[in-house]
């Protein structure tokens, strides 16, 4: 073949090759609409799923090599997967009904106290707060029914909230098995799934590993740093509730996990109004025990925790993680508490790694 001939073959490989690539793009942009389309809704309980899987990865591989090293990857992912389900999933579901239902009975109770005020008779109002406290809210209620009103559409907006709750546990129920099954696989695919993702993202070998290597820093700083720690402060903070003797642990540990998510907001928010509520009942010395053990028990637990997992283990700036925690809190609910420090992480990486670039560039063209 001379050289002619080679070179018109090559042009024409060219065209063809300009040919058939718009309708790859055409088939493969439709394909993946419809499938984003198609998953949609699925994003969430995928999303979680994946948090979790990222949680117990480690003790299936553990688990994997040491009693299932020449076997299949089915049994030890399924046995992880029942690990998830018994050890996560159901307490979380039984945790939100729990905690549902108290909520249901704290608003029940507080409704039973306004009809008490409104009658200017005994009952409820007598258990729940002294009389002199009572003396002095019973005229302000009777005087001025806007208040009254007020605060029954307060009351009301909360049953409604304990309604959506409720709804909420209804809902979980059908991601449960969602979450149950990408569990599974995740678990047993999760490297040939993390494999595929390096090929295709578009950075050098060495930058793809070391984005891959930041996201897992960033996971586990949110996963184990955040979420772990807020756990164990509102297990905490309920066993303190209890200990104190007031009504609904399980509802306001629950309130002090959300709480402790947020940075700067903290679980203080919860137990310091029990404290002071014990103290208009004149319960001095319960109150000074849900004081010290929210201070001393719950916030070292916070401060111990936290800053192991985040500052030492996640090398991330705990600013990235307060404005990540917030935003996606914001934007997209509880998933955002993960998500929102998860995406500033690798923004701020790929940021630094276009610096990098950039500043190359620069020093090539002087």
């Amino acid at each position: 073949m001379t050289e002619q001939q080679a070179t018109v073959q090559k042009g024409n490989g060219g065209r063809s090759g300009k040919r058939w690539f718009l309708p790859f793009l055409t088939i493969f942009a439709v394909l993946a609409y419809l499938s984003f389309r198609a998953s949609f809704s699925l994003i969430g309980p995928l999303a979680w799923s994946a948090l979790i899987s990222f949680t117990v990865y480690p003790l299936y591989i553990r688990m994997r090599r040491r009693f299932f090293s020449r076997r299949s990857a089915n049994l030890p992912a399924l046995l992880a997967t029942a690990i998830i389900v018994f050890a996560v999933l159901i307490p979380c579901l039984l945790g939100l009904f729990f905690a549902a239902r108290e909520g249901v009975r704290l608003l029940d109770s507080t409704e039973e106290l306004l009809t008490s005020m409104e009658s200017s008779g005994e009952g409820a109002i007598a258990t729940l707060l002294p009389e002199h406290i009572v003396s002095k809210i019973r005229p302000w209620m009777e005087r001025y029914p806007t208040l009254r009103a007020y605060v029954r559409q307060t009351v009301a907006r909360s049953a409604e909230s304990a309604v959506d709750l409720v709804g909420s546990a209804i809902l979980f129920l059908y991601y449960f098995s969602i979450i149950t099954v990408a569990n599974f696989f995740f678990l047993r695919d999760g490297h040939l799934i993390v494999g595929f993702l390096r090929e295709i993202v578009p950075l050098p070998a060495n930058e793809s590993a070391a984005f891959f290597e930041r996201t897992r820093q960033a996971l586990q700083a949110v996963v184990y740093g955040v979420l772990v720690t807020a756990l164990a402060q509102g297990a905490a903070g309920g066993l303190g509730w209890w200990i104190a003797g007031l009504p609904g642990p399980v509802f306001f540990g629950a309130l002090m996990v959300f709480f402790a998510l947020i940075p700067f907001l903290g679980t203080a928010f919860v137990w310091i109004p029990g404290a002071l509520y014990l103290l208009l009942l004149g319960e001095t010395t319960q109150a000074v025990i849900l004081l010290a053990w929210g201070a001393l028990v719950v916030g070292t637990v916070g401060r111990v925790l936290k800053p192991i997992f985040i500052s030492g283990g996640g090398k991330i700036h705990f600013f990235i993680v307060f404005i990540g925690v917030i935003g996606g809190l914001a934007a997209w609910g509880i998933l955002g508490l993960f998500v929102g420090p998860l995406v500033l992480t690798l923004f701020a990486f790929l940021l630094e790694n276009y610096r990098l670039m950039w500043r190359a560039w620069v020093g090539e063209q002087e």
